[in-house]
């Protein structure tokens, strides 16, 4: 069955961007007013309150009151480009429509961070005119960010909903995190095979973010990961192999270890996989990067493995740093 998606594709005109990221913002206020505060936070760099406070006999300026609700005011702008220019004059007329609010942020949302010396610029034509506004430049990468472990695994709808947040701005180019993506698969019965024979499979419907490293999991933990080396749509009628390549290199390198693994998929797992899969092939490396929250996963995850080892220069490296590493 295909992918349902929170978050419109095949277009990446600034209001399609702008209107998925203000979504992403409503759905997670709706779902916790205190998860929506993190987010803006994190993103800003400042502390954003929402909700209201409740005290009891705090005093007042000539009086103590039995009890008091506050809520601090804040308004957040946001200009988002993908393609176009940032308008200097633009964000002034922005930043002069703030009124009294007791915060006041301008965001500027963009694919990679402005240049330093132009920020500088703009932070300052800002303030000079419009003294109490906060200006950031921010990257939809910065929001991503942010997302990773911002929900629990039980919170299953706001992880899918993260989730393909992540993988929208990945597959509208507004920022490539591929090279760096390993994409974690639960792989009960045909793990052996999967290891054996450096493939795994899925069907051709299930949609498609383009990710560099395959990470097998089982019994809590990533136990074989490799570097994506080609990826093929499959028909096999078991006598030849008929292939279309959708990522990596055009080889005949695999075509033993896939003719195969359709055969074991079959014989030892019941699998019928010889038309309408995709095989992802590599090298595989045995690894041990364990899940230390409870519970197993529900489908495929997604990790930025630079954000969790740092650099690396191999797939063997990797596997060794995450050896030392957990996950939620």
């Amino acid at each position: 069955m295909s992918k349902i998606h929170y978050f419109q594709r095949y277009s990446s005109v600034e209001n399609t961007v702008t209107n998925n990221t203000l979504q992403l913002l409503a759905r997670i206020y709706d779902y916790s007013t205190s998860r929506a505060s993190k987010l803006l936070t994190d993103i800003t760099g400042e502390s954003i309150e929402i909700g209201i406070e409740i005290n009891q006999q705090g005093r007042a300026s000539s009086s103590v009151p039995d009890g008091a609700i506050l809520q601090r005011s804040f308004k957040i702008l946001v200009e988002s480009k993908v393609d176009s220019g940032v308008n200097g004059d633009q964000l002034l007329r922005h930043a002069i429509s703030f009124s009294n609010e007791s915060q006041q942020i301008l965001l500027l949302l963009t694919k990679q961070k402005i240049d330093s010396t132009h920020e500088q610029k703009l932070t300052e034509n800002i303030k000079k005119n419009s003294p109490r506004v906060v200006f950031k430049n921010i990257t939809y990468e910065t929001i991503c960010s942010a997302l990773h472990d911002l929900f629990a695994d039980y919170e299953n709808e706001m992880k899918s909903l993260t989730d393909d947040y992540i993988e929208y701005c990945n597959d509208e180019c507004l920022f490539d995190q591929s090279k760096y993506l390993m994409r974690i698969v639960p792989c009960g019965e045909s793990l052996e095979i999967n290891q054996k024979y450096g493939v795994y499979f899925h069907p051709t419907d299930r949609g498609y973010t383009k990710h560099q490293f395959v990470g097998i999991y089982k019994d809590k933990a990533v136990q074989t990961l490799w570097d994506i080396d080609s990826v093929y749509d499959i028909d096999y009628d078991g006598n030849s192999l008929a292939k279309t390549l959708v990522q990596g290199r055009e080889t005949t390198d695999y075509d033993d270890n896939i003719i195969a693994i359709i055969q074991d998929a079959k014989n030892k797992c019941g699998y019928e996989i010889s038309t309408g899969h995709r095989f992802f092939c590599g090298k595989p490396i045995n690894t041990k990067y364990v899940k230390s929250s409870p519970g197993g996963i529900q489908g495929a995850r997604f990790v930025n493995l630079k954000e969790v080892i740092g650099d690396f220069v191999s797939t063997q490296e990797i596997a060794d740093k995450l050896r030392d590493e957990k996950w939620i």
